[in-house]
């Protein structure tokens, strides 16, 4: 497993340890006619084009052909999948579901502690969007510019041009 930091992202890849009985069954399988060289060259190839980008915001999964983005907010549940020669290992995949699909990230090496990492990440960026939910501003009790008509009104009812019924008949109408 590879890291990279900057200051908002880290990317990962899946440990060489995932790919161990494709890299092994292809260096057994050399001795016949080369084949092996043509497997261990596509084990290698598919290891190498699998990486995970994660930051503040999303997580996104790209490989030769396809990139997939999960916004953090959007993830309900996050597991892990190991076998046992997986947790012999120490690695495995972790599962990240939303409400509309499902994302593996294949050969993570300390599938756990990636997982506490990523439910406190997942759980701050929910609270940060409830917040900013709670801090956006409210909307007016008027429709802008009936204030402006409400006193356009009520300046013609103290001149006396209109009288009280037609006041308080046309002072329903913002109420």
């Amino acid at each position: 497993m590879t890291e990279e930091s900057t200051s908002k992202s880290t990317t990962l890849s899946p440990d060489w340890k995932y790919f161990f009985f494709s890299y092994f069954f292809s260096v057994l399988a050399i001795p016949l006619a080369g084949i092996g060289f043509i497997a261990l060259y596509f084990v290698r190839k598919k290891h190498k084009s699998i990486t995970y980008e994660f930051s503040d915001k999303q997580i996104s999964s790209l490989d030769t052909k396809y990139r997939r983005n999960i916004d953090l907010v959007n993830i309900e549940k996050v597991s892990v999948r190991q076998n046992w020669l997986n947790k012999k290992f120490g690695i495995g995949t972790i599962v990240l579901q939303t409400s509309a699909s499902e994302m593996e990230l294949l050969g993570i090496e300390n599938p756990g502690k990636i997982k506490t990492i990523l439910e406190q990440a997942i759980h701050a960026q929910k609270e940060a969007l409830k917040k900013q939910k709670e801090n956006k501003p409210r909307e007016p009790e008027f429709e802008p510019g009936s204030m402006d008509k409400m006193e356009y009104l009520t300046g013609l009812w103290q001149q006396g041009l209109i009288s009280e019924e037609d006041f308080e008949k046309e002072r329903k109408h913002f109420e």
